[in-house]
């Protein structure tokens, strides 16, 4: 067995980044809008029972199934990108979510909580949600735009 040795002051040489390819991202994503809508449509049905019911639980389950409809999906990214920095879909394409210039290191969820609320506001008007969905086609580290905006990458896991 060999060991190298720097002479001090040397700067380390880091290993290059592996950053998902536009696939494995498109596949994610397309594995968690499944992955929600079907919770959702479960939801919608369970609590549909008491909206079609009527008397006083029906407003409330309504107002429940619009919160969740809004805010669920919302949560899910968040906490799964700031927990591990994988969702579901993430997990299955074997990509995760990182710190741009620190991919050792979790997201955390200040940057989560970007990565998950950017997006809809860029399809507000539909040239930049188009334009954040396929910048990583010519971006030099795969990076959408509410990537950049929240200082993250997306490498292989």
């Amino acid at each position: 067995m060999t060991t190298t040795t720097f002479p001090a002051g040397a700067a380390e040489v880091a290993e290059p980044v592996d950053y998902a390819r536009y696939g494995r991202r498109v596949k994610a994503a397309v594995i968690d809008s499944l992955l929600i809508w079907l919770v959702f449509v479960v939801l919608y049905f369970a609590f549909g029972v008491l909206v079609f019911r009527g008397g006083p639980a029906q407003d409330a389950a309504r107002v429940v199934l619009l919160l969740l409809g809004y805010f669920g999906p919302t949560l899910y990214y968040i906490v799964a990108i700031a927990e591990g920095g994988q969702t579901v879909g993430k997990m299955m394409s074997d990509i995760a979510v990182r710190r741009d210039g620190n991919e050792d290191d979790s997201v955390g969820y200040v940057r989560a909580f970007l990565r998950a609320v950017i997006p809809p506001f860029l399809w507000l008007s539909l040239i930049p949600g188009i334009l954040d969905v396929l910048w990583p086609l010519w971006d030099g580290k795969r990076q959408t735009l509410h990537d950049k905006i929240a200082g993250t990458v997306v490498v292989e896991a």
